[in-house]
């Protein structure tokens, strides 16, 4: 048997070069949508799209989070609930689409033709899930490589061919197809599919917490969509949707590819504190280093990089609102693997009051703020979001003294940057290429400094012996 150490790192990198590749994908596709199809059937979209990710995380009941802790691996019994409450989501789903029509009058229709993304997706959910948990990532490469270019050459050809945002959701549905055909041609035989009916309410049983977090934690982010409907239209929905998208897009890129590594890398390390507490550091610093690095770009090149590079001039609102959302992802950094932190103690309780309160925070302050100040006040009400101070605290106690060691790596993070592209702004005129191109070396240089610092202690965590990572405090 590989060690632990060795099938993290392989499922990292598999994980990281699968995320970029899909990335460059859908960026193309993005990209290129983004100059096919005007903003209010990117907006529509979003709109759909939100909703039929809620309906997988309700069809789930958090299941796929208790697979990966549940020492009898029932797969077969996974499997049988997900593809009877798969069917019952859609149907439902199908069904409600009228009432969607509040919203956007287009919406239901929609709505109906993307909710067979449920059903697929269920299908897809045991052998996706059974790769991870044994820290396999690398079979799932190849097939979610695929995926992505087929999204890609079918969404940007139905665009050409103008058929606006049902270029969005035929190509969701036929890239999912093609993820299921190929991921149960690698699964096929690699685990049993016995099921026994009998357990499933205890499945769920223990899962519930898991489910409501994870429910409430992935539709806050869509919040926003929802509201910004509300107070303004379907195309600023599109706006806010770009913003959003490009200010997390390192975010999008890292937190997906770790996030599926590191939480069945942290539940097989919960009995070894020291690399339990130094995965979980290592992650939240890598992370950080490059969201910091692009936030602080988008800050100072916004109007260069969404109106003259991706966008186009059609997508002129979302400058500002992107202004104010880049630096969003600094004000959490404990977020990031905290919640994969907590599952694997089974700490599903403080977490699910920390996505609450989260969920309370925005809804609340968004509305509050998007009635006073459009779309801009929405995106405000994302830095008051209160469950974050919880998460903080939960994280200090976890980690204990390697909590501040933590923090101060963040702090240089964060600021070693600052002074480079204040002196770039101040030497280089606003929505310029030449403060674009100054930009792009002040950040490489950054870079290549973070990435020196932080290189040795990756090394010792992956390569070097037990000695050689501090010892942690046990958590109280």
């Amino acid at each position: 048997m590989e060690s632990t150490e060795k099938r993290f790192l392989d499922s990292v990198l598999a994980a990281g070069g699968s995320q970029v590749a899909r990335t460059l994908l859908r960026l193309i596709a993005d990209l290129t949508l983004a100059r096919l199809v005007l903003p209010e059937s990117h907006g529509l979209f979003a709109l759909a799209w939100s909703t039929v990710v809620i309906a997988g995380f309700v069809r789930d009941l958090g299941l796929p989070y208790e697979l990966v802790r549940d020492p009898k691996q029932p797969y077969g019994t996974v499997m049988l609930w997900e593809l009877i409450s798969g069917a019952f989501v859609t149907a439902l789903l199908i069904a409600a689409a009228p009432l969607f029509g509040r919203l956007d009058p287009a919406l239901p229709q929609v709505l109906r033709v993307l909710a067979l993304w449920v059903l697929i997706e269920a299908a897809a959910v045991v052998p996706r899930v059974y790769f991870e948990r044994q820290l396999q990532v690398s079979k799932l490469v190849g097939p979610e490589i695929l995926r992505g270019l087929t999204f890609a050459v079918v969404s940007i050809s139905l665009a050409v061919a103008s058929f606006g945002v049902w270029s969005f959701v035929l190509g969701e549905l036929v890239a999912a197809t093609v993820f299921l055909l190929i991921l149960w041609s690698k699964a096929r035989g690699a685990f049993s599919l016995t099921a026994d009916p009998r357990s499933i309410p205890g499945l769920l049983k223990r899962s519930s917490l898991l489910f409501i977090i994870a429910l409430v934690a992935n539709t806050t982010p869509f919040v926003g969509r929802y509201i910004v409907e509300m107070v303004d239209t379907t195309s600023m929905v599109g706006q806010f949707e770009k913003a959003f998208l490009w200010a997390f897009r390192a975010q999008i890129l890292l937190i997906p590819a770790l996030g599926r590594v590191i939480y069945p890398a942290l539940v097989a390390y919960r009995s070894d504190r020291p690399r339990f507490v130094g995965a979980f550091r290592l992650g939240t610093v890598a992370i950080l280093s490059i969201e910091v690095l692009l936030a602080y770009f988008l800050f100072f090149n916004a109007e260069v990089v969404l109106l003259k590079i991706l966008l186009g001039p059609n997508w002129e609102p979302a400058v500002h609102l992107l202004r104010i959302l880049c630096f969003l992802p600094l004000v959490d950094p404990f977020n990031r693997l905290g919640g994969e932190m907590l599952k694997a103690y089974r700490e599903d309780r403080i977490w699910l009051i920390i996505v609450l309160l989260n969920l309370a925070s925005l809804v609340g302050f968004g509305w509050f703020l998007a009635q006073r100040m459009g779309p801009a006040g929405m995106a405000w009400a994302h830095y008051l979001m209160l469950g974050h101070l919880i998460m903080a605290w939960r994280v200090y106690r976890i980690c204990g003294s390697e909590f501040w060691r933590l923090v101060g790596d963040l702090m240089i993070t964060y600021l070693l940057p600052l002074p480079f592209f204040l002196a770039i702004a101040h030497f280089f005129p606003a929505a310029s290429w030449s403060r674009f191109a100054a930009s792009l070396l002040g950040g490489a240089l950054v870079g290549a400094w973070m990435l020196s610092r932080f290189a040795k202690p990756f090394r010792a965590f992956f390569l070097g012996s037990q000695a050689d990572v501090k010892t942690a405090d046990p958590p109280p």
